[in-house]
């Protein structure tokens, strides 16, 4: 292993994907020729970067010098997967399945863009003729069987699922929607309000409570348990759960906070971005969010797609002037009562 790709390596580990891309690019140009392999390594950093058009870029320039070269290929399907073309994801992903090194990678991305297509037969056909691992084939079987209105054998497999792996989530969270669509919302919700009586319970059973909560339109119910879960030291993923919730029910003021604090490790989120600005618009802080934002990208230099939400930000406020100035210009509407003389502006 050479000492540019471990320290390439290193900044993919430290999430500095843009310094890691820059590096492959200089490696490529040092070598005095087109490098597949430092193409390929720029178009997974750039792909981790969320920069997909010009991770497909590098990717094909290293097809085209070495089109059989798996690693590119399998580049190529994940930039292209992300862009949502998903047709021509699948087709490399199919080509990829033909190296051993790639093959469970590359049925990961075959099942992935099935799913996408709503493919569901091919999706059940392919897990039964690859006898993958029972728990890797399992999401997909499960999202299969209830998409082609199979809920009977999806709830099975669900609990097949779970007395192979007790309390998983993804299980869980799977079997929950099933039993909602079969039995209703109220009765599961029921069901879990007496299993949270169980101290020993992982935490997932009260996030998903708290999820149906939000779904029966209860908000204050629901973010109780998020407080609850907080508490207990709960991931990014119930914080976002719980800020998002805090905007949507009318506590902005309480959930920017949040939603600052998450995207302070996630600047590229963008559902955080959308309710984070959204609820600074409600509540004229918009101000407020051009000032975070400017911080952040001090903070994230490489989080390059916030110099187009500063100017949106910015733009909006000037919008705003404009019309608040027209305003003020045509007076009082007719028939208004007129201002006292001391408030009149001049």
């Amino acid at each position: 292993m050479s000492e540019a790709f471990q320290e390439f390596q290193e900044l993919l580990k430290h999430r500095r994907f843009r310094e890691a891309a820059s590096l492959a690019e200089r490696e490529s140009l040092a070598a005095g020729r087109i490098d597949p392999f430092w193409l390929t390594q720029q178009s997974v950093a750039l792909s981790r970067a969320a920069d997909h058009a010009a991770a497909l870029a590098a990717a094909k320039r290293a097809l085209a010098v070495e089109p059989s070269n798996p690693y590119a290929v399998a580049a190529a399907a994940e930039a292209l997967l992300a862009l949502d073309r998903t047709e021509e994801s699948l087709a490399h992903y199919r080509e990829a399945l033909a190296f051993p090194k790639l093959v469970s990678r590359a049925r990961r991305g075959v099942l992935e863009c099935l799913q996408r297509l709503a493919r569901w037969e091919e999706v059940l056909a392919l897990l039964a003729e690859w006898a993958m691992p029972e728990d890797e084939a399992a999401p997909a079987k499960v999202k299969s069987l209830a998409a082609l209105g199979r809920d009977d054998e999806a709830i099975d497999e669900c609990q097949r699922w779970l007395k192979r792996s007790p309390d998983h989530p993804p299980a869980l969270w799977a079997l929950t929607d099933l039993e909602v669509k079969r039995d209703g919302l109220e009765a599961v919700l029921e069901r879990l309000e007496r299993t949270l009586r169980i101290s020993s319970l992982p935490p997932v059973y009260r996030e998903i409570y708290a999820s149906l909560c939000r779904k029966a339109g209860w908000p204050e119910a629901a973010l109780r348990e998020y407080e609850k879960l907080e508490a207990q030291g709960a991931g990014p993923r119930v914080q976002k759960r719980q800020a998002f919730l805090l905007a949507k029910s009318g506590r902005e003021r309480e959930a920017l906070p949040l939603l600052e604090e998450l995207l302070r490790a996630e600047p590229g989120d963008i559902y955080l971005h959308a309710s984070y600005e959204a609820a600074c618009r409600r509540i004229g802080e918009t101000e407020r969010a051009v000032n975070f934002y400017t911080t952040l990208l001090g903070q994230h230099p490489e989080a390059r797609g916030l110099y187009g939400r500063i100017r949106n930000l910015r733009r909006g406020l000037e919008q705003r002037g404009l019309e608040q100035r027209g305003l003020e210009k045509q007076g009082p509407k007719p028939g208004a009562p007129e201002q006292p003389e001391k408030e009149r502006r001049p």
